[in-house]
């Protein structure tokens, strides 16, 4: 095991898609809690100002639900963040990449809510080398602010780096910046994830 070439030091790795997964369709969950589709519109447009930091979620889903009663409370709402599984098995290729000698760190878009989960209570900054929230970055995929914050913090240029999601808008970023890229489908599964990676890599 190892890298090829000695150029990729890094991988940056999203979350949502690749590493971890949403058991429930949030439409069908909203629903479920009072909020039809135009809500979660609402919804998912409102959490961008807290997917880059400038606000926290639960100040984001009171003024919602000020603006759009459903019948559900507050914390209702931030209890589906809270529903997502961890892909065992695609974390044993992130184990498989660090036992290479390759530096794995988590570059993906999650507000406060679900920085606390994925950081305290899943205890996921243990697991890996470093961890790029948004919402601590200030910045948000598929922003290249976002990518050029994390490459400087590194102290990597874009060759070093390999950029793994499954959102094709964040993958064109990181292209266009000089990373190279993996473009998953999360339906694919862990064992296609380690023989992308394995593009790239030696594992």
């Amino acid at each position: 095991m190892g890298i090829v070439a000695g150029v990729i030091t890094t991988v940056l790795w999203d979350c949502d898609g690749v590493l971890q997964h949403s058991p429930h369709d949030w439409a069908e969950a909203l629903e479920r809690i009072g909020g039809g589709p135009q809500f979660a519109t609402a919804l998912f447009e409102a959490e961008k100002t807290a997917l880059r930091g400038e606000r926290s979620l639960r100040d984001v889903v009171d003024e919602l639900l000020q603006q759009r009663p459903t019948g559900a409370s507050t914390q209702d709402v931030l209890a589906l963040w809270a529903m997502f599984v961890e892909d065992e098995d695609a974390w044993e290729v992130v184990d498989a990449v660090r036992a290479a000698g390759v530096r794995c760190v988590l570059a993906t878009n999650q507000q406060d809510v679900r920085v606390e989960i994925m950081r305290h209570e899943r205890g996921y900054d243990d697991r890996v080398d470093g961890a790029y929230y948004s919402s601590e970055v200030g910045h948000m995929k598929p922003s290249a602010e976002y990518f050029e914050a994390v490459l400087d913090d590194l102290g990597i240029t874009p060759e070093q780096a390999l950029f793994v999601d499954d959102s094709a808008a964040n993958i064109a970023t990181a292209r266009e910046l000089g990373i190279a890229v993996v473009h998953h489908d999360p339906a694919s599964g862990a064992q296609v994830l380690r023989e992308e990676i394995a593009e790239f890599l030696r594992l």
